[in-house]
């Protein structure tokens, strides 16, 4: 049995993107687990796997990279799994879903419920289920087979990037260039090396950025020439200190770096390379909220927007996966992949 939930489509304000889930609803369990994300290696995975042991029931598939990732997928499909959970990182979550959504629509996809097996783990914040991966599947197991808590199921659209006619598309949550491409790369040259995770590597990757912009020379601050258009409207093309798109609510530490008003599924801020008050602007920048300098004027753009194209010479992230920039540059289509469902639960 598949139990299928229709949420609303993507920007209409009126309909709400989240409803009651109910543990009575016919679910059938398949996990997919990462042992090499970043606390399902440091911590192991030996509870993890005798608890689903004891569920022998639960189909579990251990997957290290795209390619297993399918297999598992059409193998759970074949089982008639309509809840998916998955103990892995970010970049996990990405591959699973971009190996789905490249050949089925998000409708026929498995409601999802995410584990903190990760080092970022920032779309698993947002949207699964709070604590380390093994406490969080004995409270879905509980909630399953004796309705211990509260479920809810969250709606939320899924990034969908197009690199060109030629390139298949990835399927992801949170787009990044210029400083946060390169962000990333110091994170994982410098700062995983020594042990470092979760906010305690954010802050110091956050630390280093700060001391970049004290010294006002360092390739940390390298811009990245970005040409922007959204839903139509030709944004210009200039020097870019940060760029990101996301459809998440927030981000690592809490942040929600966005100001721009409308029902548009994707969030879009862009700050214009050298940035101008940064210093005092960062706090209400990082938060979203109101400042009058963070105006176009002075180099800051946040929107909402259902499509965005964007030509850029760097290389841009995708939920923590790099994508060096290839000769010329990327051409990119940044639009809503459809609404993924995930699956919470409260006590």
């Amino acid at each position: 049995m598949v139990v299928r939930h229709s949420l609303p489509e993507e920007g209409d304000p009126a309909l709400p993107l989240e409803e009651p889930a109910s543990p009575d609803a016919g679910w059938r369990l398949g996990v997919i687990c990462n042992p090499e994300s970043g606390e399902n290696r440091r911590s192991g995975l030996r509870e993890f796997r005798r608890l689903l042991e004891g569920e022998g029931r639960v189909p579990c598939r251990e997957v290290r990279n795209p390619a297993q990732a399918a297999f598992a997928l059409e193998e759970f499909a074949r089982l008639g799994i309509n809840l998916l959970a998955v103990n892995s990182g970010d970049g996990t979550v990405q591959a699973v879903l971009t190996e789905f959504l490249r050949f089925r629509p998000a409708a026929e996809l498995p409601l999802l419920a995410l584990f903190h097996g990760g080092t970022t783990n920032m779309t698993h914040r947002d949207l699964g289920l709070s604590g380390k991966p093994l406490e969080a599947l004995r409270r879905l197991l509980l909630w399953i087979r004796r309705g211990e808590g509260r479920g809810r199921i969250i709606g939320r659209s899924v990034l969908r990037v197009d690199p060109g006619p030629a390139g298949k598309p990835h399927f992801g949550f949170f787009f990044g260039a210029a400083a946060v491409y390169r962000g990333i790369r110091f994170f994982q040259a410098r700062i995983r090396r020594v042990g470092l995770r979760g906010n305690a590597a954010h802050l110091a990757v956050f630390g280093r950025f700060l001391w970049a912009l004290l010294r006002r020379s360092d390739e940390l601050l390298s811009p990245a020439t970005v040409r922007l258009a959204a839903d139509g409207r030709d944004l210009g093309r200039r020097p870019a200190f940060l760029l990101l798109a996301t459809t998440l609510d927030r981000l690592i530490l809490g942040w929600r770096p966005f100001w721009g008003a409308g029902t548009a599924p994707l969030r879009l801020t862009l700050v214009k390379a050298p940035p101008v008050w940064i210093p005092d602007v960062l706090p209400a920048l990082l938060r979203g909220r109101s400042d009058p300098r963070l105006t176009p004027q002075n180099g800051y753009w946040s929107l909402k927007a259902r499509e965005v194209e964007v030509e850029l010479d760097g290389g841009y992230a995708l939920d923590g996966e790099l994508f060096p920039p290839p000769r010329g540059g990327h051409r990119l289509r940044l639009r809503s992949g459809g609404t993924v469902r995930f699956l919470r639960i409260f006590r």
